[in-house]
């Protein structure tokens, strides 16, 4: 099969700038986007880097070959530095300086081996191969702290075959004996690359837009179902858990422990050091619960001051250990915010047992955990008490 590069470079030219206002459009409507105006923009450096290897047929060969090399390498660079910029802060950041690192040996190698274009051409590729190496291992992204969703994979897919043609380009061109004067590189090699290219982007692409939506989903149920200022879950999302552990333990004919906590105080607290401070107490509180729960837990904000930690298999014993460890962790040490030393202590109230399956089963177990809470109170707080 034989492909026309002067028509192809007119149709990816085309191509390329048609998604690149399609995907800047989206990045400009929608507020909530996280890299995808630097994935626009990476198109358009993109497209333009069609017509500037098309000024080879106008003589302007080391022009054509500076600008085609510096545009096709920042096109990478925009699009790794896009798919970084996504998931920032759960991901391992990229290094900058090993991507511009790369972007200047591809410019010092076309301008040093402007003459010879067997080797220059070899290196480019190589070393582009290592720039789009770097967008596959932000595709993939190492140490996610969430699950590759679909939109990634169809990422990883894309970087993985654009490593795989500037590879084979690489071999290619390396072991190619018969070099076209008029573009410095095999035809048929420079139109098979650029539409490989072509479908990687429009892979790519697609997988980033919904990488971007499956996000943004995933954001809208965190809603739904987390509390904003702490982000444990809220008190729809204990209810509906609720049934689901109840219905579990009744399985399993295993007990399970509510554990109903209550910040002492709290109102003075905020009154004393204002509401940010007692946002932070907040949450700093919920940090602390954190580290004392397995991973099979749940902690719930039930409400203003109040948590919910439930405990799945777990007697009376286990979960009085686990009341008087968090209460430990909270009172023993005060929460420092803005070098002041905000004294916090907490009230438990505990209850073990298997709900009934009908509707008042759930309502029971609160409503005996808030039993014991309110006895703790009475008791003088700080402490746990057993309903």
């Amino acid at each position: 099969m034989t492909i026309d590069l002067p028509t192809l470079l007119l149709a990816l030219t085309v191509t390329s700038g048609v998604l690149s206002v399609a995907v800047l459009a989206v990045a400009v409507r929608s507020r909530g986007h996280h890299g995808l105006a630097m994935w626009g923009w990476g198109l358009v450096v993109n497209a333009l880097s069609y017509p500037a290897f098309g000024l080879r047929a106008l003589g302007w060969v080391t022009v054509s070959i500076l600008l085609t090399n510096l545009l096709t390498g920042l096109t990478l660079v925009f699009h790794a530095t896009a798919v970084a910029a996504f998931q920032s802060g759960r991901a391992r950041p990229i290094r900058m300086p090993v991507v511009w690192g790369l972007l200047g040996a591809n410019l010092l190698v076309a301008w040093v081996l402007m003459h010879n274009d067997p080797a220059r051409n070899v290196l480019v590729a190589l070393i582009q191969a290592g720039l789009a190496g770097v967008l596959l291992n932000q595709a993939w992204a190492p140490g996610l702290v969430e699950r590759r969703l679909t939109g990634r994979w169809v990422m990883i897919v894309g970087a993985t075959v654009l490593v795989a043609a500037l590879l084979v380009r690489t071999v290619v061109m390396w072991s190619a004996t018969r070099w076209s004067d008029a573009y410095k590189v095999p035809d048929h090699v420079q139109a098979w690359t650029y539409l490989a290219t072509l479908m990687v982007l429009l892979v790519n692409s697609m997988g980033f837009v919904l990488m971007q939506m499956e996000y943004a989903l995933s954001e809208q149920r965190n809603l739904a179902v987390r509390d904003g200022l702490t982000g444990v879950h809220n008190r729809r999302a204990l209810l509906e858990s609720l049934q689901k552990y109840g219905a579990r333990a009744r399985r399993e004919a295993e007990s399970m422990a509510l554990l109903m906590i209550d910040i002492d105080h709290f109102k003075a607290v905020n009154d004393q050091y204002g509401h940010l401070a007692g946002d932070e107490v907040l949450r700093e509180v919920v940090r602390r619960i954190t580290k004392r729960l397995r991973q099979s837990d749940l902690l719930a904000r039930f409400g203003g001051e109040e948590f919910v930690v439930v405990l799945p298999n777990t007697d009376l014993d286990g979960a009085c250990t686990v009341a008087n460890d968090i209460r430990a962790a909270i009172g023993e040490m005060p929460v420092w915010i803005d070098q002041r030393s905000v004294p916090v202590t907490v009230s438990i109230g505990v209850h073990v047992g298997i709900p009934t399956a009908d509707a008042q089963g759930t309502d029971a177990l609160i409503a005996a955990s808030d039993s014991a809470l309110y006895r703790a109170k009475e008791l003088g707080r700080d402490r746990v008490a057993v309903a």
